[in-house]
């Protein structure tokens, strides 16, 4: 799809009725957090909530497995998937992702890294238990041939002080034994991303209880897709998928089965430039 104008879908309704829509190959990335079977009512700003309650892990898979066997058949044959999920089930998650992508058979695709996602803000009342304050996102690839784009972190005071000449390009660079060499950024992108969650004032908040930061999904679409490619949301929620993938020149497909969470969706969309 690269080179395509930029486009944003919103479907109401259960996502493994809505992806017959989707054809097959068509997306590139899967980016999916779907409810986290917390046991309880997720409740945020007026009519934006939901119910997280399916009972055993059984149940859970239950729900999940079908879903999950229609998202594979969107992928692009290099196309990747990330699943977010926390401490509850994604254990549950990753046994049943191995299955889905046949990871370890010939043929088979792969698993390409554990991300954690450490965050600040959640779980201040433990008082027996370790504060919680990560989620797990798991990445698998259809193939070993995968979209994969290295992103760096900032460069640090020392880096910026190694290289302290700056060319007429704007670049900086040092000189070592006749050689000139040029600052590519920070040191690569690891596994665990320290990206702060969305405190209650942040006028990034939308009023939908599990909305994650505009940040996260920026460096997650980054990461595993192009420009001009589809990336898609089956549990959309507020939209904060499609909005980062349209700031990226990528389209956007979200679908939810709230109407409360769509029009909001909607409403951050219809915010966006151009």
């Amino acid at each position: 799809m690269s080179g395509t104008t930029p486009s944003s879908t919103l479907v109401a309704g259960d996502c493994l009725a809505a992806l017959d829509a989707v054809p097959a190959g068509a997306a590139r990335l899967v980016y999916l957090d779907p409810p986290f079977n917390t046991g309880r009512r997720q409740r945020g700003r007026a009519n934006a909530s939901f119910e997280d309650r399916f009972g055993a892990p059984a149940d859970y898979l239950a729900f999940l497995t079908p879903r999950l066997e229609r998202l594979y058949e969107t992928l692009h044959p290099d196309g990747s998937l990330i699943f977010h999920g926390d401490w509850r089930a994604i254990h549950y998650a990753k046994v049943a992702l191995d299955a889905l992508f046949r990871v370890g058979e010939r043929g088979g695709g792969m698993f390409v890294n554990e991300i954690i996602w450490h965050y600040g803000l959640g779980a201040a009342r433990a008082q027996r238990t370790l504060l919680t304050k990560h989620d797990t996102l798991l990445w698998y690839s259809r193939s070993r041939d995968y979209c994969f784009n290295q992103l760096r972190g900032p460069a640090t005071a020392a880096m910026l002080d190694k290289y302290r000449h700056q060319a007429a390009d704007g670049r900086r660079f040092m000189r070592s034994y006749g050689k000139v060499y040029y600052l590519k950024g920070g040191k690569p992108l690891d596994d665990v991303w320290d990206i702060p969650a969305l405190a209650p004032t942040s006028r990034e908040r939308s009023g939908y209880p599990t909305q994650k930061p505009l940040a996260l999904l920026e460096r997650i679409i980054d990461l595993a897709s192009r420009p001009g490619d589809l990336v898609l949301d089956p549990f959309c929620g507020s939209g904060t998928t499609l909005v980062a993938a349209r700031k990226l020149g990528r389209s956007g497909w979200g679908c939810d089965i709230s109407p409360h969470a769509l029009d909001i969706a909607r409403a951050r969309l219809a915010s966006l430039p151009g």
